[in-house]
């Protein structure tokens, strides 16, 4: 309650939804070090994170939001690489929670763990009704097509549509409507995360340790049989010949290959990586796209009823990736479409699930333009929607020691912004108002299984 008593307090550009993270709140229940510790709570802790949860939902919040991916470490020096909170805690504790988001209709988000991709199957069970219980609406992160595993995107089509159909489920994967394009500074990129020699490096801060570290030809021998081991768990394609150099002092060596740099050299891949990262640090930036390559599946993934767009993650990763822009993909996607023989969706549905879609599944009065609603939307100029979208850019971001993230602005697609019937931004500008006066709002989680009115005609009003 005193966060949202905060966010309307504030100045608000946009409206806010939240979710409460289930690692904050066993941190502040068992204390940080005992949370990260494999230690179970108490019979009291168990009912005081029971309350907390209760206490957020009673606030408005939509949902919780949890992990069970290993992959994202503490920083910090006590606790340092530790996974997070939620990513320690039993099934029994998850199940906790997960009545009373049942009971409450609201929303779990989490992850899969993406090591072993076992416990997708006690997601399933968890959101499935079994025909004797409300079903537990649960998004997971992320619905792909990674090149590593091709054959997993089955996964986000028959086999969700059997839980969802046959065992009464409500679960939606998260999808982006663009190639899984990623951006790393050295060795600093959370897939290094998925075997043990990368996450050993990540481990330690200090350029000056790890890159003794990395110049070791005992660790580079053990970096290597982890990279090359065939049948390990992976997200990442490990193909140093699909890392695009785009930034080195050795300016020579921008726009080709890791692994054409390693043929130049006449060493291994792995070596010529690591002996970048050694030379350069940070400064030797590269790219690579890990997933979403194949049009025709990605395009099936979107038209999936059991797929939501919406993943972008962008504000967790500053560097790595920047998928903000991801209504405005998708809309050009469909546009490009068009002229197909059979589009894979029609401009209607692609607004639709981009608006009413998700403010039906999380519960929030807004997404619809009906007489009488908040005039929240935004005008999109077709003609904006052309390759600028895919456009790469930075900008520093301010208090944060110089640090440049990765953004998108699309001017040109983004005709207007309108905010609770005011014009937050018009024309490249934003209004004289925004950030000194309150244009947003904290969207309660009140509307239970509403359905949504007139949508249709609301959609192509919207697209009109």
């Amino acid at each position: 309650a005193g966060w949202v008593d905060h966010l309307n307090g504030q100045a608000l550009g946009p409206n806010v939804a939240s979710l409460v993270g289930h690692s904050d709140i066993r941190a502040a229940v068992m204390g940080l070090g005992r949370s990260t510790s494999g230690e179970k709570p108490t019979a009291e802790e168990r009912q005081r994170m029971v309350a907390m949860l209760e206490e957020s939902l009673d606030a408005g919040f939509v949902g919780m939001s949890s992990m069970t991916n290993p992959w994202d470490k503490l920083a910090g020096d006590r606790f340092r690489s530790r996974a997070l909170p939620s990513t320690y805690a039993s099934w029994r504790e998850y199940n906790w929670f997960h009545k009373v988001l049942r009971r409450t209709g609201r929303v779990l988000q989490s992850a899969p763990n993406l090591n072993t991709k076992v416990n997708i199957s006690r997601f399933f069970g968890a959101s499935a009704s079994w025909f004797f219980r409300k079903p537990l609406k649960t998004t997971l992160i992320t619905a792909a097509d990674p090149k590593a595993t091709p054959g997993i995107a089955t996964l986000f089509g028959g086999v969700t549509r059997f839980v969802n159909w046959i065992l009464g489920a409500c679960l939606r994967w998260q999808a982006i409507p663009r190639d899984f394009e990623l951006y790393a500074d050295g060795i600093d990129l959370v897939v290094f995360e998925e075997f043990g020699t990368g996450a050993e490096a990540m481990h330690l801060a200090e350029e000056v340790e790890r890159n003794e570290l990395l110049k070791s030809e005992a660790y580079r021998r053990r970096f290597r049989r982890d990279f090359e081991k065939r049948f390990s768990p992976r997200v990442w394609h490990r193909n140093f010949y699909d890392a695009h150099i785009v930034g080195c002092p050795e300016v020579s060596l921008v726009g080709k290959t890791v692994g054409a740099v390693a043929d130049e050299r006449g060493i291994h891949p792995c070596d010529a990586f690591l002996d970048l990262v050694v030379a350069h640090g940070k400064e030797f930036r590269w790219k690579t796209t890990i997933a979403n390559h194949r049009p025709k599946v990605l395009e099936k993934l979107l038209a999936a009823s059991d797929v939501q767009i919406g993943f972008a993650d962008s504000g967790a990763h500053l560097r790595n990736m920047a998928f903000y822009n991801f209504p405005l993909l998708l809309l050009k996607r469909v546009k490009d479409a068009q002229g197909q023989t059979k589009p894979f969706m029609t401009m209607e549905r692609a607004v639709h699930r981009l608006t009413a879609e998700p403010a039906q599944f999380y519960g929030l009065d807004t997404g619809t333009l009906v007489v009488g609603a908040r005039a929240d939307m935004a005008i999109i100029n077709p003609e904006g929607l052309d390759e600028a979208l895919y456009d790469y850019h930075e900008a520093p971001m301010p208090g944060m020691g110089g640090l440049r993230r990765m953004v998108r602005r699309n001017d040109r697609a983004v005709t207007a912004t309108i905010i609770g019937g005011r014009v937050a931004f018009e024309e490249g500008q934003f209004a004289d108002a925004f950030g000194q006066e309150r244009f947003g709002r904290f969207l309660r989680a009140d509307v239970q299984d509403r359905e949504p009115i007139e949508r249709t005609q609301a959609a192509m009003a919207l697209s009109a």
